[in-house]
């Protein structure tokens, strides 16, 4: 467990390098569901009054945001992209603490028999403690199932930072970050370094709703979040922040298959960030067509500064040269990678001193050559991290400015 001390020198760490968003070409769909700072009421469980939203398109095209007031989750569905909402919904389940802030939000996930995943970290009594919770809907979001834990240990410690896939015929992936581990350790009076890497699965379509838990990797760093995808076999490509050697912080990435033997993780970035705490800045994946896996991550190491972009056409064993991505003097941070044939975005924030400013660059040709990067929104009273989500091979960015509002854009 890391001390009072080095979590505090984390929080300021996390501060310094939020940042992102600015002004749109008039060419391109913009949504930003404005609310007048002056006339909102957060009683009123605005979108506006939340930290983090969380959004992802259904498989009938319907847009989803969620987010979090007090002890509650609240959701809004859009069938134009973003350009308007539905009324705001609040989920259907009994209130509890759920974390939402940075790194660490609810997630939200679809089949393709109107069956709506949820799962979000639920604090404990004691100080960095949490649990894994899930709850499912069959119905559309309109009744949801009573939320369970998803962690089987019952200890008192870490687990959040979760993330979430769910397949058309509801197969369900939970990875998050295990204190388990290292709380046994603290117990015998050994030294731990950081979490463990642990993945849940089940389905509760086919009625098989106890998840299983299964350690994928240790030694992970506490409060990174992850990134998770399918790769084109349907198997598991996972990118998280790891501790090497002495407290040196790169990303690692690893494959898991159900139908083969597991591989060891793989170390992707070798920028030499010795740091004894955690950044809260999490990695982005997305795989193409040809199993090319494009990756994204931020680092302020001795050997590489700033967000890099690399891609690799066998599961990370050898990588292409990694490419530098916005201005380190403008505290370029949080990048997002999202690919669809030929083309690769990526969007990044930064912070000029004023505002904070949502940045640009695509690629045409699976990564090769960029396009000159762009900025394409800003913020005046703070920033949520930006994601790319897709829909009919349509990229759009979702980026949450907390007071001002929720931007929704076709990049």
């Amino acid at each position: 467990m890391l001390s009072k001390n080095t979590f505090a020198i984390l929080a300021l760490t996390a501060l310094f390098f939020t940042a992102t968003i600015n002004a749109a070409d008039s060419h391109k769909h913009q949504a930003t569901s404005e609310v007048d700072p002056q006339k909102s009421r957060c009683e009123d469980k605005v979108v506006t009054c939340a930290k983090t939203v969380t959004s992802a398109f259904a498989p009938n095209g319907d847009l989803w945001r969620l987010w979090v007031i007090s002890q509650a989750m609240y959701y809004q569905i859009s069938k134009d992209n973003g350009k308007s909402f539905s009324p705001v919904v609040q989920v259907a389940i009994a209130a509890e603490k759920i974390s939402a802030r940075n790194e660490n939000r609810p997630k939200i996930a679809f089949d393709n028999y109107e069956g709506v995943y949820l799962s979000w970290a639920m604090p404990r009594a004691r100080k960095y403690t949490a649990d894994v919770r899930f709850s499912y809907s069959k119905d559309y979001g309109k009744s949801f199932s009573k939320p369970i834990t998803v962690n089987n240990d019952k200890v008192l410690t870490g687990h959040s930072f979760n993330e979430m896939l769910v397949t058309e015929e509801g197969d369900i992936s939970l990875v998050w970050l295990d204190g388990r581990l290292a709380h046994k350790l603290s117990n015998q009076g050994k030294k731990a370094h950081g979490s463990a890497l642990f993945l849940a699965q089940a389905n509760f379509r086919e009625h098989k709703s106890t998840f299983t838990n299964k350690q994928l990797a240790n030694n992970t760093c506490v409060c990174c979040r992850i990134a998770m995808t399918y790769n084109q076999q349907g198997d598991l490509a996972i990118l998280w922040r790891h501790i090497y050697g002495d407290n040196i912080r790169e990303f690692a990435l690893l494959t898991f298959s159900e139908t083969s033997d597991q591989s060891q993780p793989i170390q992707i970035s070798h920028d030499h960030w010795k740091i004894n705490g955690c950044p809260h800045q999490g990695g982005g994946i997305s795989v193409d067509e040809d199993n090319r896996y494009h990756i994204v991550w931020f680092n302020m190491g001795e050997k590489g500064k700033g967000i890099f972009y690399a891609n690799t056409l066998d599961q990370g064993k050898t990588l292409s040269t990694p490419l530098s991505i916005g201005e380190l003097t403008a505290q370029a941070a949080h990048p997002h990678v999202q690919q669809h044939d030929q083309r690769v975005d990526i969007v990044w924030t930064q912070f000029n001193g004023l505002e904070h400013q949502l940045w640009h660059l695509q690629s045409r040709d699976k990564g090769k050559t960029f396009t000159k990067a762009k900025k394409i929104a800003q913020a005046s009273s703070g920033s949520d991290r930006p994601f790319i989500i897709k829909q009919s091979g349509v990229h759009y960015v979702s980026w949450h400015r907390p007071k001002q509002g929720h931007l929704v854009q076709a990049l």
